[in-house]
């Protein structure tokens, strides 16, 4: 849709919300559906008190919110029980129908699924999006494709580095060289750190990270670039670590869900109410 964001307003922004309204909006929450025209959504939007969030528009100084108004014929509204559905209708709502004055949850995300097993004396990893059956252990669903892909490519490479000893980071194997980590990848990695990968990607322990971070300092890198390259990788890790796996993990504790993943469909929806919640 095309739309002149910068059209004047031809009668009163005050007169404009009124006569869109075909109902007057009741102190309930809801979600509320500002029409164009041909009757296209141009913005969704969700309230606590429906009636006060829809005649505020009346009166915004925001200039982005009087060149909407400009285009606005008819206002629409549905009441839910809680604001947490109101919520949850919007975030549906905004994702289907992509209305031309939403910014927030319209972009499509990537969502991932890390999976692992033993594959001869190596450990595999597998980036996909969707479960894969024919391995023993599947973490996630993990949102955002650069920080998914940076974090796991942070862990490979911490992985080869312990296992391999090497003091710089001109010898990683060329897959793991590139800015972010392959779908899939085998290496050997010590026998302890089995038990806290586990963890790490359950959202159960950072004891890998803290491993990790006494690994940088203890090793004699042979120039400062290997020393800041490894410091940043452990950064990336920390970042992928708090708003991954450990993020599903108290979300999934703090809301009581009886489940070991959490699918692509679901992940948004149950971050929007832990947010809420908290």
């Amino acid at each position: 849709m095309t739309l002149d964001l910068f059209e004047p307003i031809s009668i009163t922004q005050k007169e404009r919300v009124n006569s869109a309204l075909l109902q007057v909006p009741p102190h309930e929450p809801g979600v509320y559906t500002m029409y164009g025209k041909k009757d296209e959504v141009l913005y969704v939007g969700k309230a606590k008190d429906l009636y006060k969030r829809v005649t505020s528009y009346r009166y915004s100084k925001s200039k982005k919110v009087q060149s909407m108004i400009a285009h606005v014929e008819r206002i629409g509204f549905e009441i839910c029980k809680s604001e947490m559905d109101a919520v949850l209708l919007e975030n549906l709502l905004i994702r289907s129908l992509r209305p031309p004055f939403n910014y927030a949850n319209k972009r499509t995300e990537t969502y991932y699924f890390i999976s692992t097993k033993r594959r001869g004396n190596k450990r595999e990893f597998r980036l996909s999006m969707r479960v894969l059956d024919d391995y023993s252990k599947v973490y996630g669903c993990f949102k955002g494709h650069g920080r998914v892909r940076k974090g796991l490519g942070a862990l490979l490479r911490f992985l080869y580095l312990e296992y391999n000893s090497i003091n710089s980071a001109h010898f990683l194997p060329s897959q793991l060289l590139g800015r972010l980590a392959p779908m899939r990848f085998s290496c050997d990695m010590v026998k302890e750190n089995k038990k806290l990968v586990h963890e790490f990607l359950q959202g159960t322990s950072n004891l890998l990270l803290k491993k990790f971070e006494e690994l940088v300092n203890g090793v004699h890198f042979k120039d400062k670039f290997t020393k800041k390259y490894f410091e940043n990788e452990l950064e990336q890790l920390n970042i992928f670590y708090a708003l991954g796996p450990e993020r599903n993990h108290q979300m999934k504790k703090d809301l009581e869900l009886d489940t070991h993943l959490i699918n692509q469909e679901q992940l948004d929806d149950l971050q929007t109410m832990y947010r809420l919640s908290n």
